[in-house]
């Protein structure tokens, strides 16, 4: 969570004037200006690309939709915050003319390897349309969860949209700057402990106890406050539509009785053999020691586990997520059925979640072993403060010459591709040669080649600025009929 919340942080941009305002009792304004850089505008060949500095690599990324520069802004508000508006007013709009249509955003492909990647296609109804995309300078979501230390918060996510692109007017809309408003109740009361009584719970079945009460006794040793509860304790004193839901409902409780932020669940299949992972599309439950929520994915397909169910505690207002906005019984779905609206979901964790999948008291007392041993010598042993790390020169501050090779000119035959390179100290590399054939009617065959011309005068080459070819061609290679991409 940690790292979720760092990344997000880092993506914040905060150019100007930021104001609470006290409207009366429970109402609270708060005020936020954004300023932008110019747009930066790259010819590719058929279409035209859009960045924009602000943005950090962002974008609008809706598969045949024009591909714009998005900003994301994500402020922090009181956990349990209610009605929470945002309203976004642009400012110094420009209208620019352009000659060329932007480029749209690709379609998801596999990750496994593919001969042919597919040019993006465009959405026409889009393209041919003279209505501003996206409909709206701005786009909100609203989530309760843990910030980055550790503390129960209302997250308020803004996509800001400083582009806008009229398709078939070949113009788009540029905003100088932005003024934003955030309006929300306070909630009434506290749901969350200033200080809890208890730092972590474990959840399992009884027959793991025994083995768990010598973590329990050991995590309370080194002050992290911790108990343990059982599943058979859950199901008797808690409600729920099944058993994911009781404990779900259990943590609950327990983070605003108790104030946990950590919760461990210990349990997994009871069998690789006879355990049945799932009874039916909303969980595991026979067939597991701590049950399994599974998403709902699209038409049959069976979904996936997701323990982050019992993490997400909390949506907007401090109210319990049952990840079944739409009240149909399914968990977790995504356009399961036509025409049903898929689930609404939080998604940010508020607990720390993790689980130990052990299958029986003998992988719960080694797993318990393992941690009581590392946590009690690791700290002091000589090889603690030691590290290896595994790495290569990433080369960051390389010149990207974003050469095309664009081939439909150039008759069938044997070509010879030249290309030097020169370091941040001036000396240059020898000249590099790449044969290769054009043959339209061939099946591309493209590999990639890097040479770091290392000084030789010192061992190894290195620490001397390397002198770098990086070429998406070698000798031999083939440029044919299929299209080729290298990201």
């Amino acid at each position: 969570m940690r790292k979720i919340v760092a990344l997000t942080l880092g993506l914040l941009l905060i150019m100007g004037g930021l104001s609470f305002i006290s409207i009366s009792g429970q109402d609270v304004s708060k005020n936020i200006t954004m300023h932008f850089s110019s747009p930066k505008f790259v010819d590719s060949n058929e279409y035209l690309k859009i960045s924009l500095e602000d943005a950090k690599g962002l974008y609008i990324m809706s598969p045949g939709k024009p591909m714009l520069p998005r900003v994301l802004k994500v402020i922090e508000l009181p956990f349990g915050v209610r009605n929470v508006k945002v309203e976004v007013v642009p400012k110094g709009i420009k209208e620019i003319k352009i000659l060329k249509e932007i480029e749209p955003s690709p379609a998801p492909v596999p990750i496994s390897p593919r001969e042919y990647t597919p040019s993006p296609k465009k959405d026409k109804e889009v393209y041919n349309s003279y209505e501003a995309f996206p409909h709206s300078w701005f786009s909100y979501r609203v989530g309760c969860g843990l910030n980055g230390k550790m503390e129960h918060v209302t997250f308020v996510a803004v996509n800001i949209y400083p582009i806008r692109y009229v398709p078939a007017a070949g113009k788009i809309y540029v905003a100088g700057s932005v003024d934003i408003k955030i309006t929300y109740e306070l909630p009434e009361k506290n749901l969350i402990p200033n200080k809890g009584e208890y730092d972590l719970v474990i959840i399992a079945p009884s027959e793991f106890s025994d083995e768990l009460q010598r973590l329990v006794e050991h995590k309370n040793s080194h002050g992290v406050k911790t108990f343990l509860k059982t599943t058979e304790e859950i199901y008797a004193e808690y409600n729920g539509r099944d058993e994911p839901e009781k404990i779900k409902y259990f943590i609950k409780d327990a983070i605003e009785e108790w104030g946990i932020k950590y919760v461990l669940l210990v349990g997994g299949l009871k069998s690789l053999i006879y355990a049945k992972p799932r009874d039916n599309s909303n969980a595991g439950i026979k067939g597991w020691y701590v049950p399994a929520r599974y998403s709902n994915l699209l038409a049959d397909e069976p979904g996936y586990l997701c323990d982050l169910y019992y993490a997400d505690i909390y949506k907007e207002g401090g109210e319990f997520d049952d990840w079944d906005s739409n009240g149909n019984g399914i968990f977790a779905e995504w356009r399961n059925v036509e025409d049903m609206p898929e689930d609404i979901l939080d998604l940010y964790p508020d607990v720390a979640l993790g689980r130990l999948a052990c299958r029986n008291v003998q992988e719960v007392r080694d797993v318990v072993d393992k941690i009581i041993n590392y946590e009690n010598t690791a700290y002091d042993s000589e090889w603690f403060n030691r590290i290896l790390v595994v790495s290569g020169d990433g080369f960051l501050d390389q010149q990207d010459w974003d050469i095309q090779w664009n081939t439909k000119g150039l008759p069938d035959g044997e070509y010879t591709i030249y290309a030097q390179s020169t370091n941040d100290e001036g000396e240059a590399g020898p000249i590099y040669e790449v044969h290769v054939t054009l043959d339209k009617e061939a099946k591309t065959k493209l590999t990639f080649s890097h040479d770091d011309h290392l000084n030789p005068a010192l061992q190894n080459g290195y620490p001397a600025p390397p002198i770098t070819d990086i070429v998406s061609v070698s000798d031999g290679d083939v440029l044919g009929k299929d299209d080729y991409t290298y990201t």
